[in-house]
Parts: C-alpha cells; structure tokens; sequence
C-alpha cells in the first residue's frame, strides 16, 4: 500500500512538474512575443511621428515663402515676424524625425532625410538673401529673384523630396503595422495556450487537493483515535507516577523519622555522657592528685581530652545528621503542600526577599538591584519568596572577593510563560555541575562556605511543583544565571492536575 502511494505521489510530483514547466514555457514565450509588440506598437507611432514631423517642416518651408513674398509686394516689415521663426522651427522638427529613423533602425532611410535637410536649407537660403537685399534698399534685385525660376525650382525640388520620404516612412510603418499583427495574433495564441495550461493544470491541481483532502480527513480521524489513546495512557501514566511519587515522599517521611528516633536518642545519650563525665572529672581530679601510677596519668588525659573530643565530634556529627533528615522531611513534605495562587506584585515580592539578605550583602559589601519592572503572575506567594530567597542567599553566599559583589535580577512574559533570571558575578558554576547542583545533598566548586546541598534542590522541587523548572548558565568563572521559568498562571497547572486525578 505505501509503494503504490509512493508511486502515484512521483507520478502525480512528475505531471505536476511537466505541466509547471509548460506553463513556465508559454508565459516566457508570451513575454519574448509580448515585448516584440510592444516594440513593433512603438515603431508603428514613431513612424507615424516621423511623417508628422516631415509635415511641418515642409509647412514651415510654405510659411516662410509666403512671408517673403507678402513683404516683397506688400513692402510691409510685418510679415518677417513669422518669417523669423519658420527656419529654427523646420530645422527643430527635421532634427527631431532624424532622431526618430535613428531610433527606428534597418529600414528608415536617413540618406533621403539628409537630402530633404540640405534642399530646405538651401530654400531657406533663397528666401533670406531677397529679404535681405530688399531690407538693404535693393527691392528690386530682390523682386527680380522672386520671379525667376530659382525659387520655384527650390520648392518643386523641396516637394518632391519630402513627397518620397514621405512615401518611404508609408512603406515602412505598413510593413511594420503587419509585423505588429503577426505578432499580435501570436501573443493571443499563446495566451490562449497558456489559458487552456492554467486550466488545465487548475483542474489538475483541483483533484490533487480533493484527494489529499480525503487522505488527510482520513488521517485526522487516525490522529484524533490516536490522540484519545495517547491521552488516556498519558493519564493513567500520569496517575501512577503521582501515586508512585506519593508513595516516595511517604517512604522517605517515614524512613527519615524512623531515622530521627535513634538519633534523637543518640544526641540525648551524648548529652548525658557529657555532663556525666563533667560530673565525674572533679573527683577523678582529686583521685588522681593522691595517685602517682602511669596509668593513673593516662585515664587523667583522657578524661580531660579524648572523651570531650569524642563527644564534641559525635554532636557535630549527629546535629548535621539531624540537620540532613530534617531537609529530607521538608523535601518530602513540599508534594503534599496545597498550593494558594493569588495575583502577585513580582516586583515587590523581590524587594521583600533581597531586604531580608540585605545583611549578608552589607557585610560582604555587595548590591542587588532589580532591571525594570518585573512581570505580574499568578502564583503561589510563599513558594515564589522561598525560591527567590533561596536564589539571592546562595548568590550573595558565593560572591568572589576578587571583584565588588552586584546580583540583579530581571524578568519578561513569554507568552504563557514568565522567566525570572537571578544574575551574579561571583565564583560561577561549573559546567560539569550545571545539573548536579539541583540534586539533594550535593555542592559544586570549593567547599569553604556552610551548607548541605539543600537550597537549590528545594528551589527546583518547588519550581517544578508550580509547572515550572530552573537552570543555569555560567561558564565556571565570571559568574551565574539562574533561569527560573513558570506558569504566567497557577490555577492552569492545579486544573489540570485535577482533571488528571
């Protein structure tokens, strides 16, 4: 079943690509042709401007004679005004059609543009030297010129010269017009063909969806029953541990106050011989004054040193002793602890906890500042002062004296999520003790500080008892951050847990 899937996927994937690849084909083909058109659409119009500019200049050149002539019979300056501007005016629209046939290419002829261009301006010439020897009193000569042949000549020769480059610029802008048709009717071809692709690819396309819709509802419904059996295995997972973990913290409770018992009767015993032997030492004292025998002398010394220090080390040991159960007892009693979200100022709630290390960091003249505001939550209140407590404690405990001691601490929402960083420069971390340190009992780096290795596994068990966890980043020397992340909202997690009980 799934190679025949996989073979149908290729061989849907490949007709999918050939049909993509067509359609890429056309629309380039459609592209090559539709700029051809739009180039052979501006050939067209720049011929055409072309004509028009031919047109003008020959009726500059009309004007301009008709104003010689007008001032020569009339003897009147009026009409040279129009006569002044009728040559830089043909001149301008002659150079302008040049441009034009420049930019047209193969097929304009500027050999007979230049040849309209040179018998105008001798045309020109004609008529400026009458108008200049009438205007030098010579009105005569001039009108002699007007009625000889020379000028009209000009004109005839001026004529028919636009007339054959007129004639040329028809030809061209005809055969450029059908130029512009084929290729027309070639670009509504292919943009048919490519109109026809994209329907049929649409309709290709169409079916695929519909067939993975099918596979995919049919998918879902798998994933829904697999999501249900999931869920429930998870449930019932999750009970067994919950029990399981119950089970635990009632085992270590008990074993740790089995544990205390003797010891408790341990500590009093030790106490008792104490005072006994401080009971006894004065008589033995005064024995001992009367009595010169060696072994006299040794009981003497080890009334006076051996037991005392016996009895010191055995309460030293016995008190840490004591104090190591009692941290089992409090560890195992925080799952059992009920929670009380509230809404909390965090802000506050930190100022409060670095007031009450504010001694530590006094005598160890450090500084603890809080950047910014930290973000509001809804919490448990004592939990979230035992961990910041315990956090600012451990970093204003293990400050470097190489350096001034400052601890910060700042905190952002993350969506669901608040993260708290306790921030410090002291000794640092150890990158193979970044897991360890949050164990019970257990320490890193050089052990000349009191402690048990309990402050930080209490703070991860709460952190974890709220749907939280903590860690820490420190490179071993330059410092530490501890990254505490939890629920923007406890009463999330406790629902949940009770829906799973």
């Amino acid at each position: 079943m799934h190679q025949t899937r996989k073979k149908i996927w290729s061989l849907t994937t490949a007709l999918a690509a050939v049909g993509a690849l067509a359609l890429i084909g056309i629309i380039y083909g459609a592209s090559l042709v539709s700029g051809r058109t739009e180039q052979l659409a501006t050939s067209v119009a720049d011929v055409g401007l072309a004509e028009l500019k031919m047109n003008r200049a020959f009726t500059l050149v009309l004007e301009a004679e008709s104003s010689q002539r007008g001032y020569l019979l009339a003897n009147d300056a009026g009409y040279l005004d129009p006569f002044r501007a009728t040559r830089p005016r043909a001149e301008r629209n002659l150079a302008e059609a040049e441009a034009i046939l420049q930019r047209l290419g193969p097929g304009a002829d500027l050999a007979s543009l230049t040849a309209v261009r040179e018998k105008i301006a001798e045309k020109f010439s004609e008529l400026e030297r009458t108008v200049t020897l009438a205007q030098s009193g010579r009105r005569d000569e001039a009108m002699t010129i007007m009625r000889g042949n020379l000028g009209r000549d000009l004109m005839t020769q001026v004529r028919d010269l636009v007339a054959q480059e007129q004639t040329a610029l028809g030809a061209l802008r005809n055969l450029r017009l059908v130029e512009l048709r084929d290729s027309a009717a070639t670009l509504s071809q292919l943009s048919a063909l490519g109109v026809a692709a994209v329907l049929v690819l649409a309709l290709f396309a169409v079916s695929q969806l519909a067939r993975q819709a099918r596979s995919l509802a049919l998918a879902q419904q798998q994933l829904a029953s697999a999501n249900d059996a999931l869920e429930h295995r998870v449930t019932e997972r999750t009970r067994d541990l919950r029990r399981a973990n119950e089970e635990l913290q009632r085992y270590a409770y008990i074993v740790s106050h089995d544990l205390r018992a003797p010891l408790v009767n341990i500590i009093g015993f030790t106490r008792e011989l104490e005072t006994a032997a401080q009971c006894v030492a004065p008589v033995f004292e005064r024995l001992a004054d009367a009595s010169e025998e060696a072994d006299v002398a040794e009981a003497r010394r080890a009334l006076r040193e051996d037991i005392p220090e016996a009895l010191k080390f055995i309460q030293s040991s016995t008190g840490r002793m004591d104090g190591l159960i009692a941290a089992i007892l409090q560890l195992s009693r925080l799952g059992a602890v009920a929670l009380h979200p509230e809404p909390l100022d965090l802000t506050a709630l930190a100022r409060e906890c670095i007031a009450s290390v504010q001694h530590r960091l006094n005598d160890a003249d450090a500084s603890a500042v809080i950047d910014g505001d930290l973000p509001a939550l809804v919490g448990d209140r004592a939990a979230l002062s035992q961990i910041l407590g315990n956090l600012l404690d451990n970093a204003a405990k293990y400050l470097s004296d190489s350096r001034p001691g400052r601890i910060i601490l700042r905190g952002r929402a993350s969506g669901s999520r608040v993260r708290i960083e306790v921030e410090d420069n002291g000794r640092g971390v150890a990158p193979r003790d970044h897991q360890r340190i949050f164990e019970l009992f257990r320490r890193s780096g050089k052990q000349d500080k009191p402690g048990d290795g309990i402050g930080l596994a209490h703070v991860r068990t709460l952190a974890r008892r709220m749907g939280g966890d903590i860690e820490v980043r420190s490179d071993g020397v330059s410092g530490s951050v501890f990254v505490v992340t939890l629920p923007a909202d406890l009463r999330g997690v406790l629902s949940a847990e009770t829906r799973n009980e």
